[in-house]
C-alpha cells in the first residue's frame, strides 16, 4: 500500500500533461501553506504599525484612501491629506485600485496592507508554477520555478522596506505566462489577460513597474520568435501592448497628467560592478541593513537565487527550450549592470520616453531572478527526463535543500515592517492641514485625519498651504476682504460653504489649486492664489460649491471600458472559431 502510494504520487509529479481543476485547487492550498511559512515573521504580528521608510509612505496613501471610501463613500479622485492636497488617482505610487483594496477597508490600513503582503508571496508562488505548466513542465519542475521566484529574496527586501509598488512584480510569471500561451496558433485572446495583469501592475504599483515587465515580456516572446522562426510571439507582444495601454488607460491618463505638471527626470550614471551582482544573487547575507553593495540600501539590490542558480545550470540540456529564457537573462543583466560605458544598454534604455524618469539598474534583478527560475525548471525536467523515480527523488531533494535555503535567508528581513510604531500626535478635532515634526510619522498624522503639508512623495510635491500649528495659518478656508466664509460640508472631493461678504471678494482653500477643481455653484472658474485653490465670491450671501472632476480620469474609464468591449469580442470570436474548428 506504501509502494503503490508513492508511486502514484512519483506518476503526478513527473506528469507534465493538461492542467487539471484537482491541480488548481492544490495550487491554491499549496501557493497560501508557502506564503504562510515564507511570512512567517508577519503573519503573528499584522497589526502592529510599522512605519519604517516607505512603510510610512505607502500606509499614509492608503490610508488617505481609505478614509475617502470609508468614512465618505467616495471615489479617491483627490487626496487632501498629503502636501495640502494632490491628485490620488493620477499619483502614480497610489495603491487604492485593486481588488486587494477590500483588505483595507475591512480591516483598516495596517492589517490589509500586511495581509497584502502575504497575499503577493502566494499569487509569486501561483505564477511561477503555472509559468512553468504553461512551457509544458512536469509538476515537480513547476513546483521547481515556483519556489526559487517567490522564495527569492528580493520579495522580502522590498517588503522590509514597504516598497509594495515594486513587489507588483509578483504578477510577472502571470503575464510572462499568457503572452505566451497568447503566441500560440488560435489562442491571440489570451493577451487581453497578458494586457490586463500589465494594467494592474501601473494600478496597484507604478508607472516603471509596466514597462519592465513589458520589456521582459518582449525579450522573451522575441527569443520565442526567434527560436520558432515565427513571427505570432510578435503578435501577441503587440496586442497585448495594446491592451495594456486601453486597460491602463483609467489610471494611466491621469498619471500622464501629474507627470507632465510634475516630472521627476533621473540622472542614467546609476553602475553595479559585476561583484555587486553576484553579491545580490548568490549571497547568503541578505540581511537588509548589510553594508552597500552599489551607494544604496541592499533592499534595492537583493535577490538571491542559490541553489536553484546552479539546477539553471542544467538546463543547457534543452537549449532550445532554453534559449528564450538564456537570452532575456542576458539582456537584464546587462541591463543591471547600469551605466557601464555612454553607449551601454541602460543608458541607450533611460534615454527613451517614461524610462528616462526609472533609476536603480539593479531593480532588473527581478526580473533575471525568475529568468534563473525557469531555467531551473527547465534543468529539473532534464534531470526528470527519463521518468527515473531516483531522478526524482533527487530532484526533489534539490528543491528542499533550494527551499529551506531560501526560507532561512530572506524571510527574516520582515521582521523590519513592525519596526518604528509611532503613537498619534495634537489633533484638531477637524480635518485641518498639520506640519508634522521629522518624528512624527505622515501616516500618524492621515490616521488622526489631518492633513501633512510636509510629506514625502514620489515625485516632489511642493505646497504652500499652511499647517494649523503653523505661524501665518488663516484656517482652511478664508476670505481676502471682509465678510465671513463658514463650512457647509467637507469632503475629499466635494466643498460648500456659506459666503456672506460686503462687496466681491476671493474665498481661498487651504488646499493646492489643481486645474480639475470646478465651480458646480458659484461665480466664475476656480484660479491658483499663490498656489492655493481660490474662487471668486460675489457680493452678499452666496452658497460655493467645489468639486473635484478630472477630464483625464473620464477619458481614461472610457477608453479603459471600450477595451473591455474589444477584448470581449476578441474572446468570443476566437473562442467560436475554435469551437467551429473542432467540429
Amino acid at each position: 500500500m506504501y509502494r503503490r502510494n508513492i508511486s502514484k504520487l512519483a506518476d503526478i509529479l513527473l506528469d507534465r500533461g493538461r492542467f487539471t481543476r484537482t491541480e488548481a485547487i492544490a495550487i491554491a492550498i499549496g501557493s497560501t501553506a508557502f506564503a504562510v511559512l515564507f511570512c512567517y515573521p508577519l503573519v503573528s504580528h499584522l497589526s502592529i504599525p510599522g512605519t519604517l521608510n516607505d512603510w510610512d509612505q505607502i500606509s499614509a496613501s492608503q490610508r488617505a484612501a481609505y478614509w475617502t471610501v470609508r468614512q465618505y463613500h467616495q471615489f479617491p479622485f483627490w487626496d487632501p491629506f498629503e502636501c495640502g492636497g494632490m491628485p490620488m488617482l493620477g499619483d502614480p505610487n497610489s495603491h487604492f485600485l485593486t481588488p486587494w483594496f477590500f483588505l483595507t477597508v475591512m480591516f483598516g490600513p495596517v492589517v490589509g496592507l500586511h495581509l497584502e503582503v502575504i497575499l503577493y508571496c502566494a499569487i509569486a508562488w501561483a505564477g511561477g508554477y503555472v509559468l512553468g505548466r504553461v512551457l509544458g513542465m512536469r509538476r515537480i519542475s513547476a513546483i521547481c520555478t515556483a519556489t526559487a521566484f517567490a522564495g527569492s529574496s528580493w520579495f522580502f527586501l522590498r517588503a522590509s522596506e514597504g516598497q509594495i509598488v515594486i513587489m507588483v512584480f509578483v504578477y510577472l510569471p502571470w503575464i510572462i505566462a499568457a503572452g505566451w500561451t497568447a503566441s500560440e496558433r488560435g489562442k491571440l485572446r489570451y493577451a487581453a489577460p497578458c494586457g490586463a495583469l500589465i494594467a494592474f501592475s501601473l494600478f496597484e504599483g507604478n508607472p516603471y513597474l509596466p514597462l519592465f515587465e513589458g520589456l521582459t515580456l518582449a525579450l522573451v516572446l522575441v527569443g520565442r520568435a526567434a527560436v520558432r522562426l515565427s513571427a505570432r510571439p510578435l503578435i501577441a507582444l503587440v496586442v497585448a501592448a495594446f491592451f495594456a495601454a486601453g486597460f491602463g488607460a483609467v489610471k494611466g491618463l491621469p498619471v500622464i497628467e501629474v507627470m507632465a505638471s510634475h516630472p521627476r527626470p533621473t540622472d542614467a550614471n546609476f553602475t553595479n560592478s559585476l561583484d555587486a551582482l553576484s553579491q545580490s544573487l548568490l549571497s547568503r547575507n541578505q540581511d537588509r541593513n548589510r553594508t552597500s553593495v552599489n551607494g544604496w540600501g541592499f533592499w534595492e539590490s537583493g535577490a538571491y537565487v542559490g541553489l536553484f542558480g546552479i539546477i539553471a545550470v542544467m538546463a543547457l540540456f534543452f537549449p532550445r527550450r532554453a534559449i528564450p529564457w538564456i537570452f532575456a537573462g542576458i539582456v537584464l543583466f546587462e541591463l543591471a549592470r547600469g551605466a557601464t560605458s555612454p553607449n551601454c544598454l541602460w543608458v541607450w534604455l533611460h534615454s527613451m520616453p517614461l524610462f528616462s524618469s526609472s533609476r536603480l539598474p539593479s531593480r532588473f534583478l527581478i526580473p533575471f531572478a525568475l529568468m534563473v527560475a525557469v531555467l531551473a525548471g527547465v534543468g529539473i525536467d532534464a534531470v526528470c527526463s527519463r521518468g527515473s523515480p531516483a531522478a526524482l527523488a533527487i530532484s526533489a531533494l534539490l528543491i528542499l535543500i533550494g527551499g529551506v535555503d531560501l526560507v532561512l535567508v530572506g524571510p527574516p528581513n520582515l521582521r523590519t515592517i513592525l519596526l518604528d510604531v509611532v503613537g498619534p500626535g495634537p489633533t484638531h478635532g477637524e480635518f485641518a492641514q498639520y506640519e508634522r515634526s521629522p518624528a512624527l510619522a505622515e501616516s500618524a498624522v492621515i490616521r488622526d485625519h489631518q492633513g501633512v503639508v510636509n510629506c514625502y512623495v514620489s515625485p516632489p510635491w511642493p505646497t504652500e498651504a499652511k499647517g494649523w500649528n503653523e505661524p501665518g495659518y488663516r484656517g482652511e478656508q478664508y476670505l481676502l476682504g471682509a465678510g465671513s466664509v463658514t463650512l457647509a460640508r467637507w469632503t475629499p472631493n466635494r466643498l460648500e460653504y456659506a459666503v456672506d461678504a460686503p462687496g466681491p471678494s476671493l474665498l481661498v482653500v487651504n488646499q493646492n489649486y489643481d486645474p480639475s477643481w470646478r465651480v458646480m455653484s458659484g461665480a466664475g472658474p476656480t484660479f491658483s492664489w499663490d498656489g492655493l485653490l481660490a474662487v471668486k465670491a460675489p457680493a452678499g450671501k452666496s452658497r460655493i460649491v467645489l468639486r473635484y472632476i478630472s477630464l483625464a480620469a473620464i477619458c481614461g474609464i472610457i477608453v479603459s471600458i471600450l477595451t473591455t468591449l474589444v477584448a470581449f469580442v476578441l474572446i468570443r470570436w476566437e473562442s467560436r472559431r475554435a469551437l467551429l474548428d473542432a467540429s
